[in-house]
């Protein structure tokens, strides 16, 4: 018997194993995505709408209708037609019928087609409706539900984002400060970055930040070279309030600044 009930553990242990393994292998099936807006391809100048995953680590172009392509341009710019559109009418005649949109999905490619679904609850059943993705995305906007695409689909036809560098993000580029820049400078300090570039129109520009600025904290936080200083810039969250102390005309100063999402 207790053999027996040795095996039946080691068996269930392995079990256990083999799903925690599967578990930490298998990506999601689906990714929640954003509308980033609307482009026109170089090409043949025909609309596509862009989408993001929330990371910003991947994009997904498709090529939609002109039709689609407006309405999906007002959503995003919150404006409304004169009179109800064909979007605008559906949407109506779902919320008049007390219709929920739950979700949006794209779940297949076929011959350079994509397939999308809406995920509508209706008397607390969900049912499922074929639909062509921008018509399920303009739907998805105006009901401000979510929009997801199938991981497959990501990877093989998503485009990789690559990461704004820190100029881009805070309009400012610095340099490593050599003893000799420091004594130009008039700043006896040890530890600190240079200013060489604020970008015009930047939010750096704007707290009052100036090329010729020797950056000492971030935060509070020291910061001696140009990498602390990036490491301290990627720590703070979008939308979060960066405090900046610096050497200008033989004193430190102290600025603060929100960098928009």
């Amino acid at each position: 018997m207790r053999s027996y009930w040795k095996i039946g553990l080691v068996v269930a242990m392995l079990i256990t194993l083999v799903l925690v393994a599967i578990s930490k292998e298998t990506p999601p099936p689906f990714v929640e995505m954003e509308v980033k807006g609307v482009r026109l391809d170089a090409t043949g100048q025909n609309p596509v709408v862009v989408l993001a995953d929330r990371e910003g680590n991947k994009a997904l172009p498709i090529w939609i209708g002109i039709p689609e392509a407006t309405a999906i341009e007002r959503e995003l710019k919150n404006i409304a037609p004169v009179r109800p559109m064909t979007h605008d009418l559906l949407y109506s005649i779902l919320a008049q019928a007390q219709i929920n949109v739950k979700e949006v999905r794209i779940v297949d490619l076929k011959d350079r087609t994509y397939y999308a679904k809406l995920f509508l609850t209706l008397n607390k059943k969900l049912v499922e409706v074929d639909a062509r993705p921008s018509d399920a995305i303009v739907i998805a906007l105006k009901s401000k539900a979510p929009i997801f695409v199938s991981a497959a689909i990501l990877d093989e036809q998503g485009i990789a984002l690559a990461k704004k560098s820190m100029a881009e993000r805070y309009g400012i580029r610095v340099q490593e400060l050599t003893s000799s820049l420091s004594s130009h400078f008039g700043f006896e300090g040890e530890k600190g970055v240079l200013v060489s570039e604020v970008l015009p129109g930047s939010a750096s520009e704007a707290s009052g930040i100036k090329a010729g600025d020797i950056i000492t904290r971030v935060n509070a936080k020291e910061v001696s070279n140009v990498q602390e200083f990036e490491e301290a810039l990627d720590a703070i969250k979008v939308g979060r309030p960066v405090r900046v102390t610096f050497f200008r005309d033989d004193k430190l100063q102290e600025v603060t600044f929100v960098v928009a999402p």
